[in-house]
């Protein structure tokens, strides 16, 4: 008597199982086949990132060796790597084009593409950098208005490039008439205890500088010779202007 009720509820639970599988075995068919059509997308994305990423790395580093052959092709070669690579190789190729432009005395093609590898990555600090190098450009250009603009929204505080900016900020001020400005932004660098030993260095010269001139401006407009112990301002800030900054650079 015991076994017989047994094989009932034993085949009371299969017919229950039969009829939720009739009612919803083609939904969990269908979830079990998406789960395995999502898994093996996710892994075929997966080889074609890291085969793109092993082909564009081999292109780079071609494009790289043929510098020295032919420079020309090779800035071809490093704008149609950044046409179709990740974000970080296009970047890096943009620059890599840039500086060879710029290097060929193209500055204008050479702020074009600078300004392109700006829009090329969300990396603020690779962002900021080619926004910086530009504005080296347009400032050796004596654009200094243009140079002014580029360069303030990188002067904010803990920017990466902050003292850097600050310091071509204060030259395009000085260039451009505005003494006072220049005079803050040098004043900043000087006094700023997470400025570099250089850049600290750099900004008292600019300040020396400034103030001797001034002493010469006044005595001029008051009609006399300027003082034989007032230093004329050198070449040193047309240098600095040609010193376009590196990574390296970036805690300067």
């Amino acid at each position: 008597m015991v076994d017989f009720i047994s094989e009932v509820q034993e085949e009371l639970r299969k017919d229950d199982y039969n009829r939720w599988l009739r009612k919803y075995g083609p939904y969990v068919g269908a979830l079990i086949v998406l789960i395995i059509g999502i898994t093996g997308y996710i892994q075929w994305q997966e080889y074609k990132a890291e085969e793109t990423a092993n082909e564009t790395s081999y292109g780079f580093i071609e494009t790289v060796k043929s510098i020295d052959q032919n420079a020309a092709s090779a800035i071809d070669g490093f704008k149609s790597i950044s046409a179709t690579s990740p974000d970080g190789y296009a970047w890096l190729s943009l620059k890599r084009a840039a500086e060879l432009e710029l290097s060929n005395g193209n500055a204008q093609e050479a702020l074009a593409i600078y300004d392109r590898a700006a829009k090329t990555i969300s990396s603020k600090r690779h962002v900021q950098l080619a926004q910086l190098k530009a504005a080296y450009i347009v400032t050796s250009q004596a654009d200094y208005d243009s140079a002014i603009s580029r360069l303030e929204p990188l002067t904010a505080k803990d920017e990466p490039y902050e003292y850097l900016a600050r310091e071509l900020l204060g030259f395009a001020y000085k260039q451009n008439g505005d003494v006072q400005k220049a005079r803050s932004q040098f004043t900043y660098i000087e006094r700023d205890p997470g400025a570099s030993e250089t850049l600290v260095a750099r900004a008292k010269q600019h300040l020396i500088d400034l103030n001797q001139q001034e002493a010469i401006n006044a005595q001029s407009d008051a009609g006399e010779m300027p003082s034989e112990n007032i230093q004329q301002p050198d070449a040193s800030d047309a240098e600095m202007v040609n010193e376009v900054p590196t990574e390296t650079q970036e805690n300067e």
